[in-house]
């Protein structure tokens, strides 16, 4: 198997994980396309299935920085209602503790304030 027809195999699994995307037979996923966001979104993905809640938080914070959307703010915000969901012994085996996800969630304020509207 040549490394394009490797890459294309992945894109068409990412993009069926990711975006829920069904694949038509004559659809192919172009990576060329894929724009910061969705890479991001995959990147984030891989951290946060891998338990490596850390990492992930920095990849947000980092693409807030650089990418201060309504979609990267409310992936933020269900990450950390997810973090909320789990086990204090899951965050805690992980590295991770409550007080981080509500100290995330404040630090999350200073983001949404392009986002409300009076």
């Amino acid at each position: 198997m040549n490394i394009e027809k490797l890459i294309e195999s992945l894109g068409k699994a990412l993009g069926k994980l990711i975006f829920n995307k069904q694949e038509k037979s004559s659809e192919k996923f172009n990576i060329e396309q894929m724009t910061s966001t969705d890479l991001f979104k995959i990147f984030f993905n891989k951290l946060f299935h891998s338990s490596d809640y850390n990492k992930a938080e920095d990849l947000i914070f980092k693409e807030l920085e650089e990418n201060n959307s309504q979609e990267i703010y409310d992936i933020s915000l269900e990450f950390y209602n997810s973090l909320l969901q789990k086990s204090d012994l899951d965050l805690n085996n992980n590295n991770f503790s409550r007080e981080e996800i509500y100290q995330g969630l404040n630090d999350l304020k200073k983001y949404n304030k392009k986002f409300i509207t009076n």
